[in-house]
C-alpha cells in the first residue's frame, strides 16, 4: 500500500493530510509522551501491546458483568438511597463505575495533552464515585438505616466494581494511545521511537519543522 492510503485514511483522526516525512511537532512530542509512558521495545511490539491490553479490557468488562449480575441484579437487598442526589443502590453501582470510567478518560486527556478543565473534571468525578462506594461503609458503622454488615456487603461490592473498572479504563486508554501512535508511524515510516534514535527523530523533526522566517 503506498504511503498516500494511510495518510488520506487517517485524515478524520487528526492526522494530517501532506506527504511529508514527519508530523508536526505537537504530534511528535505527544507520539514521544505516550512512547516514554508505555516504553515499547520497539515497532513491532506497538501492535502486541495493543493487542494484549485489549484482550484483558474485554476480559476484565465480561467478569465485570457477570458479578454485577450475581452479586447486585440477582441479591435481595434491603432498600437503601444515597444521600447524594438520591440514587438507589442499584443505581449507584451502574454511575459510580461510570463516574471512575469517565474521569480516567479525562484524567488521562489531561495528562497527556497539558489540559487544565479535563483534570478539573476528573477530579470531581473520583471525588463524588469514592463518596458513593465509601457511603454504605459508613452509615453501616453510624447509622441506624443500615446494619454494619449490610453496609460492608454494599462498600465491598461498590469497591470491587468500580477498582475493575478503573483498571480497564487504564488498560483501554493505553490501547487507544498505542493504535494512535501505531497509526502515526504507518502514515509516517520515518519514525522511529526504538531505543537510540528517538534523539535523532527529534533533531531531524526539530530541522524538518523549523518555522519559515
Amino acid at each position: 500500500m503506498s504511503v498516500e492510503d494511510p495518510i488520506s485514511g487517517e485524515a478524520e483522526e487528526g492526522l494530517p493530510e501532506d506527504d511529508g516525512l514527519l508530523p508536526n511537532e505537537e504530534q511528535l512530542e505527544l507520539a514521544e509522551r505516550i512512547i516514554s509512558r508505555l516504553d515499547p521495545k520497539d515497532r513491532a511490539s506497538i501492535g502486541e501491546m495493543i493487542h494484549s491490553r485489549s484482550r484483558w479490557v474485554g476480559g476484565i468488562f465480561a467478569g465485570y458483568a457477570v458479578f454485577w449480575w450475581l452479586a447486585v441484579l440477582q441479591s435481595n437487598d434491603p432498600g437503601f438511597n444515597s444521600i447524594f442526589f438520591g440514587p438507589e443502590f442499584i443505581t449507584v453501582t451502574i454511575l459510580a463505575p461510570c463516574l471512575v470510567f469517565l474521569g480516567s478518560l479525562l484524567s488521562d486527556f489531561s495528562r497527556e495533552l497539558g489540559q487544565l478543565v479535563p483534570g478539573l473534571m476528573s477530579g470531581v468525578m473520583f471525588v463524588l464515585a469514592v463518596l458513593y462506594v465509601a457511603e454504605p461503609a459508613i452509615l453501616g458503622f453510624f447509622s441506624d438505616s443500615l446494619t454494619t454488615g449490610q453496609g460492608t456487603w454494599f462498600f465491598v461490592r461498590l469497591a470491587i466494581l468500580c477498582s475493575t473498572v478503573l483498571v480497564a479504563a487504564k488498560l483501554l486508554i493505553d490501547a487507544v494511545l498505542l493504535g494512535w501512535v501505531k497509526r502515526l508511524m504507518d502514515a509516517y515510516p520515518a519514525l522511529d521511537f526504538s531505543e537510540g534514535e528517538r534523539g535523532e527523530v527529534g533533531e531531524i523533526a526539530a530541522e524538518d519543522i523549523e518555522p519559515e522566517p
